[in-house]
C-alpha cells in the first residue's frame, strides 16, 4: 500500500492531481498534501474520493510551504510503507529526502511531471536553484516515474540511471475514456469549414494569442471554441474582437462541465495547444481529444512531451510556432486528411494511452521494484 505526497490538493484538480488520484485508486494508500489554501476548505470538493486524504499543517513563507511538526508528518516520514512524491515541489522534495534519510531501506520514489522553465525575477532564480538540486538528488531515490520518453531522456542526460527511470504516461479516468471513445468517427464532408478547439487555462504561457494570430491568416469559414478561464481571458477577448470584429468565429466558453466539454469535442475537427514552455509537459486534454478521434497539434520543446503525445508519423511537421498557420491552412483545405488524422489519433490513443495499457505499464513498474 503506497502512500503519496503532493503540494496541494484539495482544492484544485489539475494534471498532477489527476495522476495522483488514479494511482491512489490502484494503491489504496493515503494521499498527503500541504494545507496550502485553508481559506478554500469550504469549497465543494471537485472529486469525492474513497481513499484517505491528509492535510499537513504548514507555515507559509512567500511561495514556500514549511511543514510544521505534527503527528501526521511523523507518520508520513517514519512509516515503512512505500512513499511516492509528485514533483516539481521544493516542499515535497525535502520530505522525500528526509524520509529516505530516516529509513534508508524504505522505498521512496518520485514522479517527475515536468522541468520548470526559468523565469525572470527572484522567484525564477529560486526555482532554478530548486530544479538543479532536484536533478542532483532525485537519482538518490529508489526510482523515478516520468510521463514521456523525452522527459526520461532528459533525466538520463542529467545523471539519473536509466534503470531507475520508468515511463508511465498520464491516463484518462474510466468515465472520460468511455465517453470519448463512444463519440462517432469523424467523416469527411467535403467542406473547407474547420472547427478548432482549445481547452486549458487562459494564461500567458498557453499562447492562445498565437493561435488567434494564426487563424487570422486563414480564409473563412472556420470556428474556434476556447474552453477554460484565467487571467488572460479579457485580453484574449479583446484581441479576438480586434482581429475578427463582432464575428461569431471565436467563442469563449469559460469553464464548462464535463458534459459541455464533451459536446465541444464532438463538434471539433482539431485540438490546438500552442503552449511555449516546458512547464507544460504532457497535456492530458490531448488524450481526451485523441480518444474522441480528434488530432492534436502541440509544439515540441526539448524538455517537454507535449508534441510527443499527439505526434503522428503520417503527418510530419516541425511542431514549431512559425509553422502553425501553414499547418492550419493545410488542414483547412483538406477535410479528408483531417478525418484520416482523427482515425490515426484514436488508434494512437488505443495503442499507447488507453487505461488497459496504463495498468499494464504500472504493473510492470511494480514488478521490477
Amino acid at each position: 500500500m503506497t502512500i503519496q505526497l503532493l503540494r496541494e490538493w484539495p482544492p484544485g484538480y489539475g494534471g498532477v492531481e489527476r495522476v495522483a488520484h488514479e494511482l491512489a485508486l490502484v494503491w489504496c494508500g493515503a494521499l498527503y498534501s500541504f494545507d496550502a489554501q485553508p481559506q478554500r476548505r469550504l469549497e465543494p470538493d471537485p472529486l469525492p474520493v474513497s481513499y484517505a486524504r491528509i492535510r499537513l499543517p504548514r507555515f507559509k513563507a512567500g511561495r514556500l510551504l514549511v511543514p510544521l511538526p505534527s503527528s501526521c508528518l511523523l507518520e508520513l516520514l517514519l512509516s515503512s510503507r512505500p512513499l511516492h512524491g509528485h514533483l516539481p515541489s521544493p516542499e515535497v522534495l525535502v520530505l522525500l529526502l528526509l524520509a529516505r534519510l530516516l529509513r534508508p531501506r524504505r522505498r521512496v520514489t518520485a514522479h517527475w511531471h515536468c522541468f520548470l522553465e526559468h523565469s525572470p525575477g527572484l522567484n525564477g532564480r529560486l526555482f532554478a536553484v530548486y530544479q538543479w538540486l532536484a536533478q542532483m538528488t532525485v537519482p538518490w531515490l529508489s526510482a523515478v516515474i516520468t510521463t514521456s520518453p523525452l522527459l526520461a531522456e532528459e533525466l538520463e542526460r542529467r545523471g539519473c540511471s536509466p534503470e531507475r527511470i520508468h515511463v508511465l504516461p498520464c491516463c484518462l479516468s474510466a468515465e472520460q475514456e468511455k465517453a470519448a471513445l463512444s463519440l462517432p468517427e469523424r467523416r469527411s464532408i467535403g467542406t473547407a469549414f474547420m472547427s478548432v478547439l482549445f481547452i486549458g487555462r487562459l494564461d500567458s504561457y498557453k499562447r492562445v494569442d498565437w493561435l488567434l494570430e494564426s487563424l487570422a491568416q486563414l480564409p473563412q469559414p472556420w470556428r474556434l471554441d476556447v474552453v477554460g478561464d484565467g487571467p488572460k481571458r479579457a485580453a484574449l477577448v479583446a484581441q479576438a474582437q480586434a482581429l475578427f470584429g463582432s464575428t461569431s468565429a471565436v467563442c469563449f466558453h469559460g469553464r464548462v462541465s464535463e458534459g459541455a466539454k464533451l459536446q465541444c469535442l464532438a463538434r471539433a475537427d482539431l485540438l490546438v495547444l500552442p503552449s511555449d514552455r516546458c512547464n507544460e509537459a504532457f497535456g492530458i486534454v490531448q488524450l481526451e481529444a485523441m480518444a474522441a478521434g480528434i488530432p492534436s497539434l502541440a509544439f515540441q520543446k526539448r524538455r517537454s512531451g507535449m508534441g510527443w503525445v499527439g505526434q503522428l508519423e503520417q503527418f510530419p511537421w516541425s511542431q514549431q510556432p512559425a509553422a502553425l498557420a501553414d499547418v492550419l491552412r493545410q488542414l483547412q483545405s483538406d477535410p479528408e486528411q483531417r478525418a484520416e488524422l482523427g482515425r490515426q489519433s484514436r488508434q494512437r490513443y488505443r495503442s499507447l494511452f488507453q487505461r488497459s495499457v496504463w495498468f499494464q505499464q504500472l504493473e510492470q513498474w511494480q514488478s521490477v521494484r
